[in-house]
């Protein structure tokens, strides 16, 4: 038995292209068809099943896929195998004494295995199922139907042809199998794994989703350990209107996944979420959170949480506040439009101020409108190019001021120039979060805690502090 396990072992090393398996639940019905197991029977290798008091195990889907497999399953078919390894070699290649292996599929997917005189590892489905089918026999429009002592097994473990997630009803029937809180597993305590009522999860937002779709490694082996899927592949992600520049690290769960914990992400600072312990060990996390709801907000906001959120939700920026933050929090809110029906308001007083003086006789409307003709004039006019060149000297470079004192000119540009640059950066970010919320340069732009954006806001702030202090010291003296 010992060599027959060596032999065994090497059988999987020296393959033409070699790859190791997926270990999956799920059975991919087109490709298995056109493996060289395709036509075997699920009882020729699975013959032990039948046996078990619980398929599946709840206690089996965290283990290794090579706990399973015994390598008399292989060799009770593949003899000659045995034998060549027993000759120190498999596929033409020589086995030296060192390599160790006992475990076939760490090379050979056994649902999926071609031929050994076939180049790949996987069958080969991307032609025209017509061009493929029809080298070997006469094409079909469906494939044949398993053995009946295999309906039971396909019923759970059978698939679609193609890479796309099984049906929500299929899905839901096959993890609601063990997860859901009527399973025959639900007392088994022993088990920790969470329950979901699937009357309340009917009524979820993605009650009409493949759990494949969120939880794309929800049929393989370590199925604690699976990552969560990625929500922006079918999701828009929000622009800053609604995410809001403080937000632009939090993920989508730490809102929208429902009774979640918030935590600080200890590498990149931002704000992921863990799954409490429950009692009854039914989750609600699926029901969801409604943005607007202002439960959402007090997962985080509230006194003494741990990751630094205000405990009180602040009102939103305005539009003027841009020199100083990055971008508004929102453009329709209260606090904005009283912001800018202030702003416009100054704007009026000082137009006004600008039209009090020349001609008594001559109106402040008549003054307005004879001003606003003689821009369009001078726009229109072969005085543009003049224009342009005094907004950029006199206006933006403060050419005249140099001119007086070359001191003056410092102290106020470094005043003067961050606030410009700094109304642009947060304009530009807030536009193209608008227009564009999926690039990740609008959100570095938003992020206040980003390396460049930080370096930035610091820089322009010691600017800032120093030209304030210039002048202090300069009006003092």
């Amino acid at each position: 038995m010992k060599n027959l396990a060596i032999v065994v072992i090497f059988s999987v090393l020296f393959l033409w292209v070699c790859s190791t398996a997926e270990a999956t639940w799920l059975i991919d019905a087109e490709r298995f068809h056109v493996s060289v197991h395709g036509q075997l029977s699920c009882q020729d290798c699975h013959e032990d099943i039948n046996g078990k008091k619980f398929h599946p195990d709840p206690a089996d889907v965290n283990k290794a896929l090579k706990d399973f497999f015994q390598s008399e399953q292989c060799t009770a078919c593949h003899e000659d195998v045995a034998i060549e390894i027993n000759g120190n070699s498999h596929g033409g290649e020589e086995a030296t004494a060192w390599q160790h292996f006992d475990n076939c599929i760490e090379c050979h997917d056994p649902h999926y295995q071609v031929s050994a005189g076939d180049n790949t590892a996987i069958p080969d489905i991307s032609p025209p199922a017509d061009d493929r089918c029809s080298r070997c026999h006469k094409f079909q429009p469906k494939l044949p139907d398993f053995s009946d002592e295999d309906q039971s097994c396909l019923q759970c473990h059978l698939v679609g042809p193609g890479d796309d997630p099984p049906s929500p009803e299929k899905t839901a029937a096959f993890c609601f199998h063990c997860h859901g809180s009527n399973s025959r597993y639900h007392s088994l305590q022993i088990y920790s794994h969470p329950l979901i009522d699937e009357v309340q999860y009917a009524s979820t937002p993605h009650a009409d989703v493949s759990c494949m779709v969120c939880h794309p490694q929800a049929a393989q082996f370590g199925h604690s350990d699976q990552p969560v899927g990625d929500c922006k592949q079918c999701h828009g992600q929000h622009d800053e209107k609604t995410t809001h520049d403080a937000h632009a690290g939090v993920t989508c769960g730490a809102c929208h996944l429902d009774a979640v914990i918030p935590v600080r992400e200890a590498g990149s600072g931002g704000l992921g979420w863990r799954k409490p312990r429950y009692a009854n060990r039914i989750s609600p996390i699926h029901q969801m959170q409604k943005p607007e709801k202002e439960a959402s907000c007090r997962a985080c906001h509230i006194k003494g949480n741990s990751v630094g959120a205000a405990a009180m939700v602040l009102p939103a920026k305005s539009i003027i506040c841009m020199p100083c933050h990055t971008a508004t929090f929102s453009i329709g809110d209260t606090v904005t439009v009283l912001s800018l029906v202030l702003f416009l308001f100054g704007f009026f007083a000082v137009g006004s101020v600008w039209v009090s003086g020349g001609d008594p006789s001559v109106g402040a409307g008549r003054k307005v409108t004879k001003s606003i003709g003689a821009g369009f004039r001078s726009v229109f006019s072969s005085r543009i190019f003049v224009i342009i060149k005094s907004l950029i000297l006199d206006g933006l470079l403060q050419r005249r001021l140099f001119r007086v004192s070359r001191e003056r000119w410092l102290l106020h540009a470094l005043i003067f120039y961050p606030f410009i640059f700094r109304f642009i950066w947060g304009l530009s970010a807030l536009v193209t979060s608008l227009r564009r919320p999926e690039w990740s340069g609008a959100w570095m732009m938003l992020n206040k805690n980003h390396p460049l954006t930080a370096f930035f806001f610091d820089l322009s702030d010691m600017m800032i502090m120093i030209g304030i202090v210039g002048m202090i010291i300069r009006r003092v003296l």
